[in-house]
C-alpha cells in the first residue's frame, strides 16, 4: 500500500488563499486538486498528519474539501511530526512506499519529505515529484 502523509497549512493553503474555515485560513480548492491528482495517479491512501486532525471537525472538512482520509497520525507528546509518522508506519507494515508533503522541517533524516512553502503551497512540480516517487519501483 502506498501512503501520502498530508499536512494542510502551507500545503493546501498559502499566502494567497482566500477561503476560511472557522475564522482561520481554509483549504484552497486549486491546491486541493493537486492532492486529488496525486491520489488518482498513484492509487495512494491519504493519512492526515496535519494539526487539522486535532480539530473537532478538521478531518471532516478535509474529506469534504479534498479526499477520503484513511487515518490520522497519532498525537504524541512533543508533537514532532517525524515521530508521529514513524509511529503510524510502525503500526502499518503493509505500507510499501510513502511520501510526506509538508511545509515543516520536523522530520528525521531518511524520511521522504516533499517540502512546500507557505508562499505557494503544493505546486505542480512538487505534485509531479510525489507522483513519480510513489510510482517508482523500489
Amino acid at each position: 500500500m502506498k501512503v501520502l502523509f498530508l499536512d494542510i497549512d502551507g500545503v493546501l493553503n498559502c499566502l494567497g488563499t482566500r477561503q476560511t474555515y472557522r475564522g482561520f485560513v481554509g483549504i484552497d480548492p486549486a491546491l486541493a486538486q493537486q492532492i486529488v491528482r496525486i491520489q488518482r495517479d498513484t492509487g495512494c491512501e491519504v493519512v492526515l498528519a496535519s494539526s487539522w486532525r486535532l480539530f473537532v471537525d478538521g478531518r471532516v472538512e478535509v474529506e469534504k474539501q479534498v479526499c477520503d482520509i484513511l487515518d490520522v497520525t497519532p498525537n504524541l507528546p512533543g508533537g514532532f511530526r517525524g515521530d508521529e509518522v514513524r509511529a503510524w508506519l510502525d503500526e502499518h507494515p503493509e505500507v510499501t512506499r510513502y511520501a510526506i508533503v509538508d511545509d515543516d522541517v520536523d522530520f528525521h533524516d531518511g524520511q521522504r519529505v516533499f517540502r512546500t512553502e507557505w508562499s505557494t503551497g503544493v505546486t505542480d512540480e512538487i505534485a509531479a515529484q510525489i507522483i513519480d516517487y510513489l510510482n517508482a519501483a523500489d
